[in-house]
């Protein structure tokens, strides 16, 4: 994905897939696919990466994120592409969890209160993930060509979308086990409010960079949610698909302490 300027807004380009030009404001965003583009991959694109992108350009806060919902309230996991954002809320949906999101998180501030917004009942994973989790009977679709993911629509039978905002219980910043003795276990750890703010910033969505009072009411919003208590963590696991039942217990039972 490339974004540039243009007079009328922002062009948004994936090469030999489609380009989308989002309007200066956020609120319009247009489309012309290349020939030959399904139009399952063009509405992928819009809803993945196109979507968040406008909604930035509106001052909305959306983290490139993958969220559940729990008894404890909505659990997100935030990390580098290949850290297992995906593959951990799958785990969970699987157990009947229902996925809010698998891109874009939109967070809103009502008081006290941080919730999460649905996005779509999708959620995309590698082919060796979904050979250990199973579909339960879903369809399985390509996402796009060369990728190697594949698509499961997630509103329906055991794997369940949750369709209405949920408070924010937990966001968990993933990393990977040291290899020790002891990398085996599942770490916890709290982030400082600057840490924090350092990981959900580098994890937000953003379209215009220039835009200096946008950016700062976006900094105010982050610095308010990286100073509340007992929100944002550091998790380190092994990557091995067979532990996740173990970093499973271990979110569950630290969600509810």
């Amino acid at each position: 994905m490339t974004i540039g300027r243009c007079r009328s807004g922002f062009l948004v380009r994936f090469p030999g897939l489609a380009v989308f030009l989002v309007s200066r404001d956020g609120q319009r965003v247009s489309c012309a696919r290349r020939r030959g583009t399904r139009p399952t991959i063009v509405a992928h694109l819009f809803l993945a990466q196109v979507l968040p992108l406008a909604l930035s350009q509106r001052g909305r806060l959306v983290l490139h994120a993958s969220a559940v919902a729990t008894e404890h309230g909505a659990v997100a996991f935030l990390g580098a592409a290949g850290q297992g954002k995906s593959t951990l809320s799958a785990s969970f949906v699987g157990r009947s969890f229902p996925l809010l999101t698998d891109d874009g998180l939109l967070l809103v501030e009502h008081g006290t209160m941080l919730a999460g917004v649905p996005s779509y009942p999708e959620i995309r994973l590698w082919p060796d993930v979904l050979a250990v989790l199973g579909t339960d009977g879903l369809e399985v679709h390509d996402v796009a060509h060369r990728t190697g993911k594949k698509r499961l629509t997630v509103d329906r039978g055991p794997w369940m979308f949750s369709r209405q905002p949920v408070p924010v219980r937990r966001m968990y910043v993933l990393g990977r086990a040291k290899a020790t003795a002891h990398s085996r276990a599942v770490t916890i750890t709290a982030l400082t409010p600057r840490e924090a703010f350092i990981e959900l910033v580098k994890h937000t969505y953003r379209l215009d960079l220039d835009d200096h009072i946008r950016l700062r009411d976006e900094f105010d919003s982050i610095s308010r949610i990286a100073a509340r208590p007992s929100l944002i963590y550091r998790l380190a696991f092994q990557s091995d698909l067979s532990r996740l039942p173990a970093v499973q217990a271990a979110i569950l039972e630290h969600c509810g302490s």
